[in-house]
């Protein structure tokens, strides 16, 4: 891997200082809420922490509205960690399916974070179409 300097200003378009995300307390509380990826009509993918689970299917309650529902087990995705936001290579994450990612790019794109690392590649956001892409549900 290439040294970087990490002094120089350009860094902050791809890189954020990663003890911010490795807060134990955090990590804890994250644990406690055994939180998911659900399908939402609008959203693509919202944040939903696990209830219960009935046969097939799994009680969840959305994050932001605390809204209970039931979804289908195979709708569910596994969030990673928060010691994983906005990383900047996609293959660090734990969980990595659609919605996790999805999730790292929106949150390093709001956050001016427009590069990230896919292995072998870096890809530089489409600053004119990702918040369309972002508000489009790809179920």
């Amino acid at each position: 891997m290439v040294d970087m300097d990490r002094n120089d200003p350009e860094l902050r378009y791809l890189s954020v200082d990663r003890n911010s995300f490795n807060d134990p307390a955090t990590q804890a509380e994250w644990t406690q809420k055994r939180l998911v990826w659900v399908p939402h009509e609008s959203q693509g993918f919202v944040a939903a922490g696990i209830k219960g689970e009935r046969g097939d299917e799994v009680e969840v309650e959305i994050a932001e509205s605390g809204k209970r529902m039931l979804v289908p087990i195979d709708d569910i995705q596994k969030m990673n960690p928060p010691k994983f936001d906005k990383v900047e290579d996609m293959a660090e994450l734990t969980c990595l399916n659609e919605a996790s990612v999805l999730h790292n790019i929106k949150d390093r794109y709001y956050s001016g974070l427009i590069y990230v690392s896919i292995p072998l590649f870096i890809i530089a956001l489409n600053l004119n179409i990702l918040p369309e892409c972002i508000t489009h549900s790809p179920v």
